[in-house]
Order: structure tokens, then C-alpha cells, then sequence
């Protein structure tokens, strides 16, 4: 008898651990994502950046609104004239949410805007109770909060950051080389594009004033190599990398290589590559770096010895 309930308890307790693991494991994953600290860059973003959900929207927020032309999704309340000219920095404000029913049917929330005098409006398809129990926030690519460029410009204005790309743009728009990890002075935080709402102007260390879009918002799809801590450091990289030459470091801002440098320092000037070969040689195994652009590296024990840029 004894044997027999032993064995029940023996697949009771299998059956409850059977359970008992998943709930462990999520535990320990979550613990270990909390554990992941965060970037200097990434906590001031986190700390000091949000989209705001609708239902937080305050009457009378404002926006910039960043294209020439009138948004598809917004519909002004009277006929515009055929003269209206460009909106571009132009501020709409955001006056009221109101629910209005549809053919008589569902109650669904729209957005009132007012800008220079016309009444806008954004309609939601969801109802305020909807907006009210989430986190939505309306798909508006063509504005920019007013509040977040300030902010930005308040903090970062006249700090010195360290640049993380090479590609930057001059005045009119147009790409301009440019080095990295080089100290950068911002001179003024603007409008973005639709797709990079926030636009960094800045001066480098030789006087060149040039700018980059990103974003100062957590990564999306679209914007997760624009990101505020993918394009700047607060800190000098060179620090992290102490046994770099000055001689190679200067090659790494440029984005060139030398043959006798490490597949690290490569790696940090051309960035990873899209594939990677290894060829067995009489002499030992080489390694190829290939990259979309055509270019190629080849490494013999860690070391570069040929490439093509």
C-alpha cells in the first residue's frame, strides 16, 4: 500500500513540475533581461523620451508638421483655397477628442486639430473607450511634437557627442562623407522626415557643419539603426579600445584599413560583413569578408593581409 502511494505522489508531483519549468524559465529570462544594462545613450532616451498614448494628450499640444503637403489622413472642416502653399513647419494644435457615430452605427473618436485658423480632423475608427484602455497613438508621420524637439534642444545643445556614422547630409540635403567616432559639437535639434522625425545639426572638430536623421524614440522597423544611441555616444569610443594605434584609429574614423590590422579593428571601421569565407590554404586556413558594396578583406591568423575596397 505504502509502494502504491508513493508512486501516486512520484506522478503527481511530475505532473505539477510538469508546469512548474515554463513558469521558472520565464522568471529567470525576465530577471535576465533586467540584468541587461543599459547604454548611457539608451537610458537617456528612456528616461527622457516617450510617446505619449493618445488618451495622455493635453488640449492645446502642439505639432510641427514636417511635409509640404496635406496629409491623406487629415480632412480640413472647410474647402482650402487651391493657394494654401507648402505646411511644412507648420503647427497644428491639438484641441479635442470628440466621438461621432457613423451611418448612425459604432461611436468612433476623431481628433481635432486646429492650425492657423482651420479645423482639421484624424479620424481614429476606435472608440474613446478603446483609446482609453491602450496604448494607441494615431499614425501621424507627418507631425512631430513640438515638446520633444524642444527638450531635445534644451539638453543637447552645445554638448559634445561622438558621431557614429559616416554618412551625413549638408544643408541642402544632399549626402556628404563624413568620419566617425569623431567629436561632434550639436548646434541645433529640428524636424525630421516622416520616417526620422528628429534632425541633429552639428559641427565637427574641423568646422564642418553638417546634419543626420533619427529618431529619439525607442527602435521601430523602420528606424532601428537611427536610433539617438546608434548615432552618438556620449563618451569617446576610443576609450574602449586602448590597444588600437593612433595611426589605425585614424584609418577606423574613415572607414579605411591597412594590412597588418586586426579583424576587431575591421570590423569597427567597414562594420560586419554580409558573408564570411574560409579557404583552406598549403599554408593554413584564410578568411574572406565579403560586403554588399564589393568590396572584400582576406585574414590570415587574425591578421588582414589583402582587400579591395
Amino acid at each position: 500500500m505504502k509502494l502504491k502511494n508513493c508512486i501516486y505522489i512520484i506522478i503527481l508531483l511530475g505532473f505539477v513540475y510538469s508546469f512548474y519549468p515554463d513558469t521558472l524559465f520565464a522568471k529567470r529570462k525576465k530577471d535576465k533581461i533586467e540584468e541587461i544594462k543599459l547604454s548611457a545613450e539608451e537610458l537617456f532616451i528612456k528616461n527622457n523620451f516617450e510617446e505619449k498614448r493618445c488618451a495622455d494628450w493635453a488640449k492645446g499640444r502642439r505639432f510641427i508638421y514636417i511635409s509640404d503637403d496635406l496629409s491623406l489622413l487629415l480632412k480640413p472642416e472647410s474647402n482650402l483655397s487651391l493657394t494654401q502653399g507648402s505646411y511644412k513647419n507648420k503647427i497644428f494644435v491639438f484641441e479635442d477628442i470628440v466621438e461621432e457615430s457613423i451611418l448612425g452605427q459604432a461611436q468612433y473618436a476623431v481628433l481635432i486639430f486646429d492650425c492657423e485658423g482651420i479645423k482639421y480632423r484624424y479620424k481614429t475608427g476606435k472608440t474613446i473607450k478603446e483609446i482609453n484602455n491602450s496604448d494607441y497613438t494615431p499614425l501621424l508621420p507627418d507631425m512631430v511634437a513640438e515638446e520633444d524637439i524642444l527638450k531635445a534642444r534644451k539638453m543637447l545643445l552645445g554638448k559634445t557627442l561622438y558621431i557614429k556614422t559616416t554618412i551625413w547630409y549638408n544643408e541642402n540635403g544632399l549626402e556628404i562623407s563624413g568620419n566617425k567616432f569623431v567629436p561632434v559639437v550639436i548646434k541645433d535639434i529640428l524636424p525630421g522626415d516622416k520616417i526620422l522625425p528628429i534632425k541633429f545639426v552639428f559641427e565637427d572638430n574641423t568646422g564642418k557643419t553638417a546634419n543626420i536623421l533619427g529618431s529619439l524614440f525607442p527602435e521601430t522597423l523602420a528606424t532601428q539603426y537611427m536610433t539617438f544611441d546608434r548615432l552618438f555616444s556620449f563618451e569617446n569610443p576610443k576609450n574602449q579600445y586602448k590597444t588600437i594605434s593612433d595611426a589605425n584609429w585614424e584609418l577606423i574614423t574613415q572607414t579605411k584599413v591597412a594590412k597588418g590590422m586586426t579583424k576587431d579593428e575591421c570590423r569597427l571601421s567597414l562594420g560586419l560583413p554580409n558573408d564570411v569565407k574560409r579557404i583552406p590554404t598549403y599554408g593554413g586556413l584564410k578568411e574572406q569578408w565579403l560586403y554588399n558594396t564589393g568590396s572584400y578583406l582576406f585574414f590570415e591568423d587574425g591578421i588582414l593581409t589583402d582587400f579591395r575596397l
